[in-house]
C-alpha cells in the first residue's frame, strides 16, 4: 500500500512539472539562427522525406473507402440490344427484336458490426499514417538542423584552411625573395613549397567536404540550393537551464511518452486488432442482406402470319440470409492471428516505452556533458581572444611582428572552430531530447490534424 501511494505521488508530481514545464521557444538552433527556420517550415511540402510520407497518407485514405465501402449500398444498371432470327426446317423464319433495361440494388443488413469494425480499421489506418508523417517530420527536423549547423562548421573549417594556405603562400613568397637574394638554398625553398602543396591540398578538401555537404543538405530538405548568406560563419552561444531539462524529462516520464506519436500508434495497432477479432468471431453467424431491382425488356416479333409487341416488366425485392457453418477453422485462423496481433503489438509496445525511457533520461545525462564540454571550449577561446587582444595592442604600439599576429589569428581561428563544434554537439543533443520528449515547436509546421 506504502508503494501504491508513494508510485503515485511521483506520479502526480511529474504531472505537475510537465505542465508546468518553462515554453521551449527560444532554445532551438532556429531561436538563434534565423535562417534556418525558413528551411524547416520548406522541408515539409519538398524533403523527399515527407513527399514518401504523404505518398503513404494518401495510400491510407484510398484503403479507408474500400474498408468503408461496404457499408452503402451497392448498385449497377444494365441495358442491352436482342435481334434474334429462328429457322425451322420447311417452315418460315421467325425474328425477335428489342432492348433490354435494368437496375440492381443490394445491401448488407445485419452483419453483427462486421462491416461497421472494418470501415473502422481503414479510419484507423488513416491515423496511424497521419502520426507517422507526423513523427518522420519530428526526425528530420533533428537532422535538419544537425547538418544546418555541420554546414556552419564546414564553413569555419574552409576559411581556417585557406587562411593557412595563405600564410603558406606568404612564407614561401618570403622565402623565394631570400633565395634570390642568396641568403637561403634551394632545399629550404623546396620544404616551403612543400609547405604550401600540403596546406592546399588540405583546403581543397576543405573546400569539397563543404560543398558535399551543401550538396547533401540542399537534398534533404527538397530544394535546389541555398544562398552563402544563409550559412553564418559562426554559431552563437546557446542558454543551458539544467532546470528547463529535469522539467522536460520529468514530465515525459510521468505521462509524456504516452503522448508520442509511437505510442499513439501502437494503441491504434492494438485497436485493429481488437476490431479483426470481433469481425473474425462472427464469420460463422448468420448473415441478412436486402436487395432490389427492376428489369423491363421490349420486344418486336415477326413470324410467317403474325406480328407481336410485347413489353415485359419486372420488379423485384428480396431479404436473404446465409449462414455459414463450416469453413474449414478458417475462423479459428483468423481469431488466433488477430490475438496474436494484438499480443505482438503489446510487446512492442513495452519495449518502446522501456527503450525509449532509458533514451531520454541517457540523452539528459548526455546534455549535461556537452554543455561541460561547450563551456570549456568557450574558455579556451576566450583566452585566446584575450591573447590576440593583446598581441594587437603590441602591434599598435609596434612591438609584435606580422608573423606573430598571423600564428595567433591562426591559432584563434582553430579555437573558433572547435567552439563551434562544442555548440553543435550541444545544440543537437539539446535537439534530440525535445524532439523525443514530444516538445518540440517545429511541429507546428505539419497540418494540426496529424499531431493530434
Amino acid at each position: 500500500m506504502r508503494l501504491f501511494l508513494t508510485l503515485s505521488l511521483v506520479c502526480v508530481a511529474a504531472v505537475a512539472v510537465w505542465a508546468e514545464t518553462p515554453p521551449i521557444e527560444g532554445t532551438l538552433p532556429e531561436d538563434y539562427l534565423p535562417a534556418l527556420r525558413p528551411l524547416l517550415k520548406e522541408a515539409v511540402e519538398r524533403s523527399p522525406t515527407t513527399i514518401s510520407a504523404s505518398i503513404t497518407l494518401a495510400q491510407a485514405e484510398a484503403g479507408r473507402y474500400l474498408s468503408a465501402a461496404s457499408l452503402w449500398p451497392s448498385v449497377s444498371a444494365n441495358t442491352g440490344y436482342q435481334d434474334t432470327t429462328e429457322n425451322v426446317s420447311g417452315g418460315t423464319p421467325s425474328t425477335a427484336k428489342g432492348f433490354t433495361y435494368g437496375a440492381s440494388l443490394s445491401q448488407p443488413i445485419f452483419q453483427w458490426g462486421a462491416y461497421k469494425n472494418s470501415a473502422q480499421i481503414g479510419s484507423l489506418g488513416v491515423k496511424i499514417a497521419e502520426r507517422q508523417y507526423a513523427d518522420a517530420y519530428r526526425t528530420l527536423a533533428v537532422t535538419i538542423r544537425d547538418q544546418y549547423m555541420g554546414l556552419i562548421a564546414a564553413k569555419i573549417a574552409l576559411r581556417n584552411a585557406r587562411f593557412q594556405q595563405h600564410l603558406a603562400e606568404q612564407a614561401l613568397a618570403t622565402q623565394h625573395a631570400r633565395f634570390e637574394a642568396g641568403s637561403v638554398s634551394q632545399a629550404e625553398v623546396q620544404g616551403f613549397t612543400m609547405n604550401v602543396d600540403d596546406a592546399t591540398l588540405a583546403a581543397d578538401r576543405a573546400d569539397e567536404d563543404y560543398r558535399y555537404a551543401k550538396r547533401v543538405f540542399t537534398r534533404l530538405i527538397g530544394t535546389d540550393d541555398i544562398g552563402e548568406e544563409q550559412i553564418p560563419i559562426a554559431l552563437p552561444h546557446p542558454e543551458y537551464s539544467s532546470n528547463l531539462a529535469d522539467a522536460v524529462l520529468a514530465g515525459f516520464v510521468g505521462e509524456g511518452i504516452e503522448s508520442t506519436f509511437q505510442s499513439e500508434v501502437y494503441h491504434m495497432y492494438l485497436e485493429q486488432a481488437d476490431k479483426t477479432y470481433s469481425i473474425a468471431k462472427v464469420r460463422l453467424l448468420p448473415k441478412i442482406n436486402a436487395g432490389a431491382s427492376y428489369n423491363y425488356s421490349y420486344q418486336n416479333s415477326v413470324a410467317a402470319t403474325a406480328v407481336s409487341q410485347v413489353g415485359i416488366k419486372s420488379e423485384s425485392f428480396t431479404l436473404s440470409g446465409n449462414w455459414t457453418l463450416f469453413d474449414g477453422f478458417a475462423t479459428r485462423g483468423a481469431k488466433l492471428s488477430a490475438l496474436a496481433n494484438r499480443r505482438q503489438y503489446e510487446r512492442l509496445r513495452q519495449t518502446y516505452i522501456d527503450t525509449t525511457v532509458d533514451s531520454i533520461t541517457y540523452m539528459r545525462h548526455q546534455l549535461g556533458f556537452a554543455q561541460r564540454a561547450m563551456a570549456s571550449s568557450e574558455v579556451h577561446n576566450a583566452l585566446i581572444e584575450a591573447e590576440m587582444k593583446r598581441i594587437n595592442d603590441d602591434k599598435a604600439l609596434g612591438y609584435a611582428s606580422q608573423a606573430t599576429i598571423d600564428a595567433g589569428t591562426l591559432n584563434f581561428n582553430a579555437t573558433q572552430y572547435y567552439m563551434a563544434i562544442g555548440r553543435r554537439d550541444f545544440l543537437s543533443r539539446w535537439s534530440q531530447f525535445i524532439s523525443l520528449a514530444g516538445v518540440d515547436p517545429a511541429l507546428v509546421n505539419v497540418p494540426s490534424r496529424y499531431v493530434r
